[in-house]
This record gives C-alpha cells, sequence and structure tokens, in this order.
C-alpha cells in the first residue's frame, strides 16, 4: 500500500491539482496575457542546462535550498506532501515540525523524518524521494570562449561547461574549482575523458566558480600509445601516472614496442636524453620520475605486429583460394601443393603469376607514368614505351620447366598479395584481324607466324603486313611477329588493318609542302640579292 502512494505521488502531484500551484497556472488560458521582460541567460552547453545525465544516486546527492521533495505517509495516517527545502536548508512537515536536512543526502534526510513521524504516529510507513532538483549559478571564467555565469544542477560537472581542449588542440588538465567555503578542486579533463575517473570531473555546487586558466606549459607524446598528443603538464606528475591517461585503463596497445624515450631540455638548446622499458616506465623507475613541461615521450611501433601475409591461386586447381605464405620462404611450388594441384585442364604455358600493384618493385617501374610527358626525356619516354608492351606486375617464370622438375633456382618464392592464375588449356592458335578467316586454328608444333596466317585463309587486301603482333600466352606479352620464332597454343595473332589514305589531307599535304619550297626559294633569292647587288660579283 505505502508503494502504492509513493507511486501515485511521482506520478501525479497532490498539488498538481490546486488552483493556485505551478502547473495548474501552466495551464493554457483563453485570454492572453502580457509577458513580462527578461533578460536571455547564456546557454552552455547546448541542450537544456537542468537535464540530468544519470539517475540520481540517494547516497550521494546533497539536499540544499531549492529542492524540493515528495513525503508519503502511509498506513494509519496516508498523507502525500510536497516538502520545498527553504533557503536555510530546512523542510517543515506538515503538522509535525521544522526539520534541517541541509547536506544531507537522501537516506539520511528520510531517516531524519522517519524519526519525526515515530514520535507522533504508530504505525506508519514513511518515504522520502526528490521530486525536482534545484538549480543554482556558477561562474566560468578564464581561457574559454563566453565567460559568464551558467545554470547548473547538482548533478552537473565540470565537463559539461568546458571544453576537454583548449582552442590550440592541448587537453586540459588544470581546471580549478574553487569553492564558497574557500576550498579548491583541480579538474582534469584528460583523465576523466581517458580513464573515466569521476573524481577527476568533480560535480558543481553553488557559489562555485570554475577557472579555466590558458595554456601555458605542455608535455608531448607521439607513436603507439591509445591517446597520443599535446597534453597541459601537471606540477609533479610522474611518468607513470602520464602514461595511465595517454593510455586509459587498457595499459599500451598490443603493437608498441618495449622501449619508451624521452626527450627532455636542459637549457636553451640542450637536451638529454632517456629510455625506459615498459616495465620500468609503469614501475617504481616510473612513479620516481618527475615530468617537466617541454618533456617529449616517444613510444615506438612494432612493424608489421601480427601481421598475416598471404598469397592467391585461381584457376585450374583443386582449391583456388586465399593461403597463408611466409615471405621468402613459401615458393610456387608450396602455394600449388596447397591448392591440391592442377587439374587435366591446366594450361602451364598460360600461368601467371602476378605481383601486388603496390609492391616496391611495381611503384617503382611505373613511377614516370605520373610524370608529365614535357618532363620526361628521350631515353624516358624510349623506356616508356617499351614498357607499355608489357604488364610490369607479372613474374617471369617458367612454369612448365619449373612443375616438370626444372632447376631450383626457378622455384620462386612469393610475395604478400600474390596472384597465381591457372587458366584453362587452349589447343588452338587465334587469328584475327585482315585475314580471309579470321578465328581459331588448330595448333601445331613448328609452324610459323605466316603458316597460322596461310591457315586463316591468308592477308586480306588491306593487311598491314609490316605491323602483324603476337599476343603471348604466356605471361601476355605482346610481340612482333619478326621476332616470334616458335608460336604456342592459345597466343593470338594480329594482323592490323591497312591505314586508309584520305585524298583531300594527301592534297593539303602536298600543297603545305609546296608552299614552304617555294617560301624557301623566295627567301633564298631576296637575301642574294641583298648581299650581292652586283650580279656578276655574285659567287657562282
Amino acid at each position: 500500500m505505502a508503494a502504492a502512494f509513493v507511486a501515485a505521488a511521482f506520478a501525479v502531484p497532490a498539488a498538481a491539482q490546486e488552483p493556485g500551484s505551478r502547473a495548474a497556472q501552466a495551464q493554457p488560458d483563453s485570454q492572453p496575457r502580457p509577458r513580462a521582460a527578461t533578460q536571455a541567460a547564456p546557454v552552455y552547453p547546448v541542450g537544456d542546462p537542468l537535464a540530468l545525465t544519470a539517475p540520481v544516486s540517494r547516497a550521494q546527492y546533497r539536499v540544499g535550498p531549492g529542492d524540493v521533495l515528495i513525503l508519503s505517509l502511509a498506513g494509519n495516517v496516508n498523507r502525500v506532501h510536497e516538502l520545498p527545502v527553504t533557503p536555510d536548508g530546512a523542510v517543515v512537515v506538515p503538522d509535525l515540525g521544522v526539520l534541517r536536512v541541509q547536506e544531507l543526502n537522501l537516506d539520511q534526510a528520510q531517516a531524519r523524518v522517519r524519526d519525526l513521524v515515530a514520535r507522533n504516529y504508530q504505525g506508519v510507513t514513511v518515504a522520502l524521494a526528490l521530486l525536482r532538483a534545484r538549480s543554482f549559478k556558477v561562474f566560468v571564467v578564464g581561457d574559454v570562449p563566453d565567460a559568464g555565469f551558467r545554470i547548473a544542477n547538482p548533478a552537473t560537472r565540470v565537463s559539461e561547461f568546458v571544453p576537454a581542449e583548449a582552442a590550440a588542440g592541448v587537453a586540459r588538465r588544470n581546471v580549478v574549482v574553487r569553492r564558497a567555503a574557500g576550498d579548491s578542486v583541480l579538474a582534469d579533463l584528460a583523465r576523466f575523458r581517458q580513464m573515466g575517473e569521476l573524481a577527476a570531473n568533480p560535480a558543481l555546487l553553488e557559489g562555485d566558480v570554475v577557472m579555466v586558466p590558458a595554456v601555458n606549459e605542455t608535455v608531448s607524446i607521439h607513436g603507439r600509445v591509445h591517446f597520443p598528443g599535446v597534453y597541459e603538464h601537471r606540477p609533479g606528475e610522474t611518468l607513470a601516472e602520464f602514461l595511465e591517461v595517454v593510455n586509459g585503463p587498457g595499459g599500451f596497445p598490443a603493437n608498441a614496442a618495449d622501449t619508451l624515450r624521452l626527450t627532455r631540455f636542459v637549457g636553451a638548446q640542450e637536451r638529454e636524453f632517456h629510455a625506459f622499458s615498459r616495465a620500468e616506465a609503469l614501475g617504481a623507475a616510473g612513479r620516481g620520475f618527475a615530468l617537466r613541461p617541454g618533456d617529449a615521450l616517444y613510444a615506438v611501433t612494432v612493424a608489421h605486429f601480427r601481421r598475416t601475409r598471404t598469397a592467391t591461386i585461381s584457376g585450374e586447381v583443386l582449391r583456388p583460394g586465399t593461403y597463408p605464405i611466409r615471405p621468402d620462404t613459401t615458393t610456387v611450388r608450396d602455394l600449388v601443393a596447397m591448392a591440391g594441384g592442377f587439374t587435366g585442364e591446366a594450361s602451364l604455358v598460360e600461368a601467371t603469376l602476378r605481383r601486388s600493384a603496390d609492391s616496391a618493385q611495381v611503384v617503382a617501374e611505373t613511377a614516370l607514368e605520373r610524370v608529365p610527358p614535357e618532363l620526361l626525356s628521350d631515353d624516358q619516354r624510349r623506356l616508356l614505351q617499351t614498357r607499355a608492351l608489357a604488364d610490369p606486375t607479372v613474374v617471369v617464370l617458367d612454369f612448365q620447366q619449373l612443375f616438370a622438375g626444372g632447376e631450383d633456382a626457378l622455384d620462386r618464392t612469393l610475395e604478400a598479395n600474390d596472384l597465381l592464375s591457372v587458366p584453362r588449356r587452349r589447343t588452338g592458335v587465334t587469328v584475327l584481324g585482315a585475314v580471309a578467316q579470321p578465328g581459331i586454328v588448330r595448333h601445331a608444333p613448328g609452324l610459323s607466324v605466316r603458316d597460322y596466317v596461310r591457315l586463316a585463309g591468308g592477308y586480306s587486301r588491306r593487311a598491314d603486313r609490316d605491323e602483324v603482333t603476337v599476343l603471348r600466352a604466356r605471361a601476355g606479352v605482346r610481340a612482333d611477329a619478326r621476332d616470334v620464332s616458335r608460336v604456342e597454343a592459345g597466343d593470338q595473332i594480329v594482323v592490323p588493318f591497312r591505314r586508309r589514305r584520305d585524298p583531300l589531307q594527301t592534297l593539303q599535304t602536298v600543297q603545305a609542302v609546296a608552299g614552304t619550297v617555294s617560301g624557301l626559294i623566295v627567301s633564298y633569292l631576296a637575301l642574294r640579292a641583298f648581299l650581292f647587288p652586283d650580279n656578276d660579283a655574285a659567287p657562282r
């Protein structure tokens, strides 16, 4: 029954139904009322400054002037009362008396009210709760964009009014909260943000002045920690305490090396260097080493930490896919073995091993392609033309010789992200372009390029016989037909069409050449006449 009274009290307070209550005054009125002139207070941060960020703790919340409590009596006496806390920190319990509750938490205030009720009634259950939290002003001054007063409540903390970083990006660690009683507490917003310590982000009270000093002296940390950056120096802080802040509750990242280095200025330009292991920095040595302004720490990273390297094989193998490798150890043979070997349709002639496009070798080979053409020398242009005939990612490898028991020197090791492609075997040679019957011609060992063109019906009338090229199935490169001594299965012979000549363009070219020659003759005669006015004196 007592629980029902408390629930009813929180759901619809009795005072909300009274004609003179604040709830009744807030109801819309049919008659418009003049608005009183008010001065808007600054709102910081954006949002409701009185919104509670978490449920109020009965053990931690301290009652003060402006709070409104709700009292429920159930049993032989059934009543619900709203008890506003007076400016001097007391509540008036109807029919029973006045009690001082200033600075008591909710449990202590409830116990005091229970004692008062017990002296006057028997068999009554007492429940006391916070109905509305009080609001008050605090002043925020110093290095903030809009110094002045803020509206707070007992659940408001320093971080809600002060940015965690200064305008220069330096983490704030020396915010001072000066209490009305004369004492002060220090707020460390970096420790609160990165470690979650509420003690480093104190709650605000009536009469507090939050003083935000300008950033003056700093320490920095770089490298593999969870929160690298520049921090305000806190006087007296040790290396171990600082590392707790920059790493948070999880400690050093897993890929941080065991070495921590520190540089310190001992003069205007002179520096001294210190080195710690992680155990030393977090242990007794670090707790006895006080940081100074200007100190810089460097946490080393372990390169390629737990990096998984893989290579992929596709095409005519029993189990195509991606497999783990060890660079400089795993070979092409090993990769094929992991994939279960080749199928009966595998074409080792056409198999290719391609290197990752971001490997250092490929990047170096293709660097010239990003240079503007006008900045290239003649040699560089010829080099680019030569590379355009091949794929710079292809590794030269004779798969037939390799898997026929060739020399170990041909058994190449793999690199990360290599791709081994094994296509299906093709039994013919493709002849395309300006031939009578383009298509696939059956492969026969010993035949030349001309033989395959003849089998495709021979050259057409528009064939450009001087520009015939062969696209080699092996490594996918292009070669001039005159350089191909042996045609292999899967090769493609391309016979281009001869470029047609435009009669009008030919005429224009002839006219342009004739005009140029005529101009040169006229210029020569004019120069000769100027230099040798007497024609007889001119050299013959």
